[in-house]
């Protein structure tokens, strides 16, 4: 086996760990917030397989596309994340503004 081959191995292994770390955050966590986290974290699973078949391929059409995709995944993530959580918060307290209110609020 040579280097690269090494290489692409160990950074698919990281990803395939972070995916199922990202899977096993999700259902172990209660709340639907905490969960929303662990969603962030198969971003960085996505790119480190994508790294690793750029690694494998090279600067292939193949290799290209999987670390376009990669920073796809890995950029939408947070934004799709965000977007979930004030969905979330609008549908609890009718407007996401008035939670921040009430925790920002002192309690006598």
């Amino acid at each position: 086996m040579s280097f690269g081959h090494v290489v692409a191995t160990i950074l698919l292994i990281l990803g395939i760990v972070l995916q199922l770390f990202a899977v096993l955050g999700m259902l172990v966590m209660r709340n639907t917030f905490d969960r929303l986290h662990y969603v962030g974290l198969a971003g960085y699973g996505s790119l480190a397989v994508a790294v690793a078949i750029l690694v494998r391929e090279s600067w292939s059409l193949i290799g290209d596309k999987a670390l376009a995709a990669g920073f796809v995944l890995l950029t939408v993530g947070p934004v799709l994340v965000h977007t979930t959580a004030r969905s979330f918060l609008t549908r609890e307290h009718g407007d996401w503004r008035e939670a921040i209110d009430e925790k920002t609020e002192p309690q006598a």
